[in-house]
């Protein structure tokens, strides 16, 4: 099952909300099991505290599987400037389940971009790929025309610069 990335933040947040809220709970029944004399009181105490542990290790498994290691970020690269574009949008477009008539009967050159992340902080590219984007007359990709391009689509200097800027900054883009 692939999860949209908007799924993946809300699912991120919740179990983050829930490891959260057990780490208190936890640290509460820690501070009571120390303040609790009868031996029948502290078995319920002990039994709780394992089932909070149990979950919390649960919740932390979880994060772990949901969290991406690795992010795309997409750009347009568009007269040496620098667009950032959503993951889902863009996969919309190739599947070509929505059209973008701001770029009606353009050619742009796309940035992908492959990031290391480190939680939900850009760290190192791991790989980059530049190709052409052509948009027909209704806004819809063609990829075919896009293939037929011979000339480079590198980034500029200029463009390398904005690139990074927009990944390592304090606020990425999502």
């Amino acid at each position: 099952m692939v999860m949209l990335e908007q799924d993946l933040r809300n699912e991120l947040n919740r179990i983050n909300g829930a490891l959260e809220v057990l780490g208190l709970l936890r640290e509460k029944l820690i501070i009571q099991k120390d303040e609790i004399g009868a031996e029948s009181a502290q078995e319920a105490e002990d039994e709780m505290l394992t089932q909070v542990e149990a979950m919390y290790l649960e919740y932390q498994r979880r994060r772990h599987e949901l969290h991406p290691h690795h992010k795309s970020y997409l750009f347009y690269l568009i007269d040496d400037e620098v667009i950032p574009i959503i993951h889902d949008c863009y996969v919309l477009l190739v599947k070509g389940e929505t059209v973008a008539p701001e770029f009606v009967g353009q050619t742009l050159r796309l940035a992908d971009l492959y990031v290391h992340m480190d939680d939900e902080v850009p760290k190192q590219v791991v790989n980059e790929t530049y190709s052409w984007l052509v948009f027909d007359e209704f806004g819809r990709l063609d990829l075919h025309a896009a293939l037929a391009i011979e000339a480079s689509p590198l980034p500029t200097i200029e463009e390398r610069k904005q690139i990074q800027n927009r990944l390592f900054k304090p606020d990425p883009v999502n």
